[in-house]
Formats: structure tokens, sequence, C-alpha cells
């Protein structure tokens, strides 16, 4: 993973999304101007315009617009990744935490909605209390800069998507459960 590099991947829609948009550029607003960090963003969608604007007062060549990425544009961004942020207002589930974490990624979120299900808090990631920004910044700059927090958290992430997540893993918990009711 590249040093300091924080990645988003969402689509730029109104609702949830768009507050989960407004509620990172407020954690970006707080990270430090002389930190190593920057922020890649990929996605799109018919509030780019607006989603764009609530970064504004981010300094010049701290964020890429990415746009849309085909799967293996996705796969190359989470591989360069540090660590993957995203707040999660009103997350069903969050297909992107899974994707992120297989990939070695550490998760910054909100500990709401379906967040929880896919991010084990402290272990895979960290999650905040609900519009905690401090804490979500806290959590961001503690990452970066613990070499051995990112690697740790990044291996129990493809570690837990694997066991958890992952067609085999499925299989077994889903020949248990029908074991149960036929048995």
């Amino acid at each position: 993973p590249e040093a300091g590099h924080l990645v988003c991947v969402a689509m730029m829609r109104a609702g949830d999304k768009f507050d989960s948009y407004a509620r990172l550029a407020a954690w970006v607003a707080l990270l430090p101007d002389d930190g190593d960090w920057h922020l890649s963003v990929a996605g799109d969608g018919p509030m780019k315009g607006q989603v764009q604007a609530l970064f504004a007062g981010v300094p010049a060549g701290r964020i890429d617009w990415l746009g849309v990425l085909d799967a293996a544009g996705v796969a190359a961004l989470l591989a360069r990744g540090a660590v993957y942020v995203w707040p999660g207002c009103g997350e069903a589930y969050g297909l992107a935490y899974l994707e992120a974490q297989a990939a070695g990624l550490p998760v910054v979120a909100q500990a709401v909605a379906g967040v929880p299900e896919v991010v084990v808090d402290g272990t895979t990631g960290v999650l905040v209390a609900e519009g905690d920004d401090r804490a979500a910044v806290a959590a961001i700059g503690r990452i970066l800069t613990d070499g051995a927090l990112q690697r740790r958290m990044g291996d129990a992430a493809r570690a837990h998507v694997q066991a958890h997540h992952a067609m085999a893993g499925a299989a077994v918990r889903l020949d248990g459960l029908l074991r149960g009711v036929a048995g």
C-alpha cells in the first residue's frame, strides 16, 4: 500500500450516499494540513458536482477524483490503498467494505446500520459513533502512522472476509443451517 493513501469507492447520488460524502468531507477537513495523506475517490453519479463541492476547501492535490472504474481498476486502487474510509450513513450491508477488506485494507467507518455486520471494530478496522468526526480522524491518523497496526488490521480484514464472506465459508454455514433444519 502507498503510505497515507485513503481510498473510497461509492456512487454519487442523493440520500445516504450523499450524506456519507458530507460526513467524509467533514473528516477530511479535520485531517492535518501537514499530514502525509491523500484521498482517492472512485465513483460518479448525478450528484458529482455537489459531492465535489463538499470538498472545496481541501487543498489542491489532496484528492484524486477517479470517476467510474471497472472491476480491475477498483482492484488496483484497493491494492494501493492504506485505509478504506467511508462513513456508511444508512448502509444496509456494505459490499464495498468487503471488497476493501478482501484487498487487505483496514476500514474506518461509523458504527451504523449494517456496517458492524461486515467490519469488526478493533480487528478489521475502527468503527466510530455516528457523527463523531474527531474519533474518525483520530482512527485514520492512528492507522496511517502505525504501520504494524495497519498491517495487523489489513491481514485480519482479509482473513475475516475469507472466513466469513467468501463462497467456501458461506457454503459451510449454509450446510450447517440446513442440517439444523432437516435434523
